[in-house]
């Protein structure tokens, strides 16, 4: 069912509730009304009669005089009066009013209301008048009004239901626009708006669900930023260890082999005083080529180094530059281990990853700084700076290269800031500072 007729639904039965208890409370005031009626127009009837009785000892016609009192009641819509004798037999009755048709049981409903009057003449032989109550004709009045009543009722309901329907179906229009945009949006459009329009519920709920879409795409597009940055990423990490494998490794893998063949034509000549010489060749090329191979790990596995400490990862990271860059003279300054939370050494470590990254790649420097002190209040700051010559964007703080939108990210998860200056003499400096970890922030409170 839907919510249209629900409401629908639930309003019509409310009415229809309010109206039978509206027609019953109406109906019970009705019969009070009537009870008080008749008994006045029979209170009235008797005070005629006992005037008319007191006149009739002076009448020369008595029976003209009762037959005339009995007449007053022609028409009477309440009451009939009818003349009888001292056997019972009906001497005159008065003409009663048309009786209005009425169903049984709204007649037993209402039950008898007061008993009929009998009024007995003063002078002896003339008879008895008896005043009947006309129940059928209030009853039949009562009717028409019960009818008539419930007809209202009945056509203000329909009218009432008619509006509702209307109205809900008005109110509830935008939800069509709602179910629509939702299904765009569960189905990856985001562009996908809900019209403003509508009960002001409605409007704001719609407001509310726009909003939404709207940071979705922002998410959508910054996903697509981001897994372009991790391909090109994967790509530049895949290059720099291709030109390692080329540059460090294959050229001592081919010493080794060279000396390794050298040794074995050696030893079948019989040569054997020069082949400890090239055993140890081979030995410090093997030992070289372990620490390369030492340091491509700590590349790639940098939170093994972060788990050993932070100043073991930072001096391998140093240790990777320097000995491809060994005109950079690096200058690091660390606090303790221990002094840094745990749930900072990863930001940290990262911070200062892209910080070398970009000074060494982008800025041709002659100096690096390396930088994390503690503040008073219990938080991190860390700087990376460089004297380089590079004028490159990547090392803005207005835009940058996916790493620096990675760094910052990474600050502002922890509810840090990250800000990128450019210095007065050169080069570049980031300077993230990073609020106190969860284990000093509980200590405080």
């Amino acid at each position: 069912m839907s919510l249209r007729i629900r409401v629908l639904v639930a309003i019509a039965l409310v009415l229809l509730l309010g109206s039978v208890a509206g027609i019953g409370v109406a109906g019970w005031q009705a019969k009070q009304a009537l009870r008080e009626e008749l008994a006045a127009a029979l209170a009235g009837a008797r005070q005629t009669v006992d005037s008319a009785f007191e006149d009739l000892p002076r009448s020369d016609h008595p029976a003209r005089d009762l037959r005339q009192l009995v007449a007053t009641f022609d028409g009477n819509r309440h009451l009939a009066a009818t003349l009888i004798d001292s056997k019972g037999a009906v001497l005159f009755s008065s003409r009663a009013a048309p009786a209005l048709p009425a169903p049984d049981w709204f007649r037993d409903m209402l039950g008898d209301v007061l008993p009929d009057a009998h009024i007995t003449a003063p002078i002896a032989g003339q008879g008895t008048i008896v005043v009947r109550l006309l129940f059928a004709n209030d009853v039949g009045a009562l009717w028409r009004e019960f009818v008539d009543l419930t007809a209202v009722l009945a056509a203000s309901l329909l009218a009432s239901s008619i509006a509702v329907w209307l109205t809900v179906g008005r109110a509830l229009r935008p939800l069509a626009s709602f179910s629509v945009a939702f299904a765009r949006i569960g189905s990856g459009d985001y562009a996908a708006k809900v019209p403003a329009t509508g009960p002001a519920e409605l409007i704001r709920l719609g407001q509310g669900v726009n909003e939404m879409a709207g940071r979705l795409q922002v998410m959508q597009t910054r996903n697509r930023g981001l897994e372009e940055q991790l391909r090109t990423l994967q790509d530049e990490e895949r290059a720099d260890l291709a030109r390692d494998l080329h540059d460090e490794i294959g050229p001592h893998l081919f010493a080794v082999n060279v000396d390794a063949a050298t040794a074995r034509r050696m030893l079948g000549e019989g040569e054997t005083s020069q082949v400890l010489d090239r055993l140890a060749a081979i030995q410090d090329g093997v030992a070289h080529m372990q620490a390369l191979v030492r340091d491509i790990l700590g590349r790639l596995r940098p939170t093994e180094l972060i788990d050993l400490g932070l100043t073991a990862a930072v001096e391998e990271l140093v240790t990777f530059w320097r000995a491809r860059h060994p005109g950079i003279h690096f200058q690091i300054s660390l606090p303790p281990d221990d002094a840094i939370p745990a749930d900072r050494r990863e930001v940290l470590y990262r911070i200062i990853q892209e910080g070398l990254n970009n000074a060494v790649r982008h800025g041709r420097p002659g100096r690096i700084d390396v930088a994390v002190a503690l503040t008073p209040d219990g938080g991190l700051t860390a700087r990376v700076s460089d004297d380089g010559r590079s004028t490159d964007q990547r090392g803005s703080g207005s835009g940058g290269g996916y790493g620096l939108i990675g760094m910052r990210e990474r600050v502002e998860a922890v509810r840090g800031a990250l800000t990128i200056e450019r210095g007065a003499g050169g080069g570049w400096t980031i300077l993230a500072s990073l609020p106190a970890g969860e284990a000093e922030e509980r200590d405080e409170t």
